[in-house]
C-alpha cells in the first residue's frame, strides 16, 4: 500500500502583503502537502501564533516590525520546521541550513519554492523545542551593537554615542541621522540594514522612521490605529506611527 503523503500545517510570516500574496499564490502547487492555516504581519504576532497554534512549518520573514525572525525563534517554545524568507544575500544565510529546513530569496522564483518543498518532505515532520544550539546560534544577531554609530563624511569617520542619536530618517536615496542638539548627517545605509546594526533601544515605527525609544519626551494616540511620538531633541520632532507598526510600538514601550 502506498504511503499516504505528510499534511504540513503552514503558517506565512511576513509583513509584506505583497510576499504574503506571492507565497499563497506559489504553495497552490503543493496543495498535497501544504495545508496554510494562518499568516501574520509582524515579529509579535508571529511568536503568539506559532506557540498557540503549533504549526509544523513557518514561512519565516527575517526583518519585521516588533521582533526580527531571529528574536521571533529565540522566543517561541514550539519549534517548527523553518523556511526563510528574505531578501538577505545567499552568502549570509549559509549557516542557518544546520537550523533550517531552507531559505527563499525574494523576489521569489516557483522553480525554487518547489526545492524547497521537495526538501522538507523528504525530511518529514520534525517539530520539538528550541535547542540551545540555535538560541546560541540566534543570539550573535540579538545581542548589544557596539557603543558608537559611525558616519562617514568625506576622508572623515564621526562617531555618534547612540544616546545623541534622536532618530533615524529616510531622505530621498539616503537616511539621514537627526541628533539630539538638532544637526543632521547623511548615511549611506537603508533603514532595513540599520536595525541590524542598532542597539535595541532603537525601533521602527513607519516605513521612513527609526528612533531612540530613550528620546521620546511624549507620545499619544492618533487616529486610525496610530501614535504620534514627540521626540525630546532640539527640533521637538513630531513623528506620526505606520498603522502596521501599531502593536510593535505598543509591545516596545508598554502601552
Amino acid at each position: 500500500m502506498k504511503k499516504a503523503a505528510l499534511m504540513f500545517s503552514t503558517l506565512i510570516i511576513d509583513d509584506e502583503s505583497a510576499a504574503r500574496r506571492i507565497l499563497r499564490s506559489m504553495l497552490g502547487k503543493h496543495l498535497a502537502s501544504v495545508n496554510i492555516i494562518g499568516e501574520a504581519v509582524n515579529g509579535i504576532e508571529a511568536v503568539q501564533i506559532i506557540n498557540e497554534d503549533k504549526p509544523d512549518l513557518v514561512f519565516l520573514d527575517i526583518q519585521m516590525p516588533g521582533y526580527t525572525g531571529f528574536e521571533v525563534l529565540q522566543k517561541i517554545t514550539h519549534q517548527p520546521n523553518i523556511i526563510f524568507t528574505t531578501a538577505y544575500e545567499e552568502y549570509a544565510l549559509k549557516a542557518f541550513e544546520t537550523f533550517s529546513v531552507d531559505y527563499l530569496l525574494k523576489p521569489f522564483r516557483q522553480e525554487r519554492l518547489d526545492m524547497s518543498i521537495g526538501k522538507l518532505v523528504s525530511f518529514g515532520r520534525k517539530t520539538e523545542p528550541p535547542g540551545e544550539n540555535l538560541k546560541n546560534f540566534l543570539r550573535q544577531f540579538t545581542e548589544k551593537k557596539p557603543a558608537a554609530f559611525p558616519v562617514k563624511i568625506g576622508d572623515r569617520i564621526l562617531l555618534f554615542g547612540y544616546d545623541v542619536i534622536s532618530h533615524f530618517e529616510a531622505d530621498d536615496k539616503y537616511v539621514a541621522l537627526h541628533t539630539v542638539d538638532g544637526k543632521k548627517y547623511l548615511t549611506d545605509h537603508t533603514l532595513t540594514n540599520l536595525l541590524q546594526k542598532l542597539p535595541s533601544n532603537f525601533i521602527r515605527v513607519q516605513k521612513s522612521f527609526i528612533i531612540n525609544k530613550d528620546k521620546i519626551n511624549e507620545i499619544y494616540k492618533h487616529f486610525n490605529g496610530r501614535f504620534v511620538i514627540m521626540m525630546a531633541d532640539k527640533m521637538q520632532s513630531r513623528i506620526v506611527s505606520g498603522l502596521t507598526f501599531y502593536e510593535s510600538i505598543k509591545e516596545e514601550l508598554g502601552l
